[in-house]
């Protein structure tokens, strides 16, 4: 799919309530497909939706790990610590680390990126 195409699917279908008949249309099915397959639809996808949200996202490695970061924040920009769905926590003291979801705070510090290797500096 065509950037310019996916990014008026993306105005219609992103971020709002749709339908049963909507999600089962094979415009939404390309959507779905362009922002899973297509490494362009993607990153423009998900550097739209953290520049929307004010979140720098430019200092890190790669955008996966901004987004799987901002993921893991609360409305109040808190590390979500009792959440399943967070695979990865940044502190302010610049450690990066895979939550262990026991109940506490527990975490499995990383030194690379899980996505794209680069090394994590402190």
């Amino acid at each position: 799919m065509e950037l310019e195409k996916f990014k008026e699917l993306h105005a219609r279908f992103f971020g709002k309530e749709l339908s049963e008949e909507v999600l089962q249309s094979e415009e939404y099915e390309a959507y779905e497909e362009a922002i899973h397959e297509n490494e362009a639809c993607y990153n423009w996808a998900i550097t739209d939706k953290l520049k929307s949200r004010g979140f720098d996202y430019k200092s890190y490695c790669c955008l996966m790990m901004a987004d799987k970061v901002y993921e893991s924040l609360d409305e109040d920009g808190e590390i979500r610590y009792d959440d399943p769905e967070v695979v990865i926590n940044r502190w302010d003291e610049g450690l990066f680390g895979i939550p262990v979801h026991n109940g506490s705070a527990t975490m499995v510090v990383i030194n690379y990126c899980p996505w794209c290797g680069t090394k994590l500096g402190r």
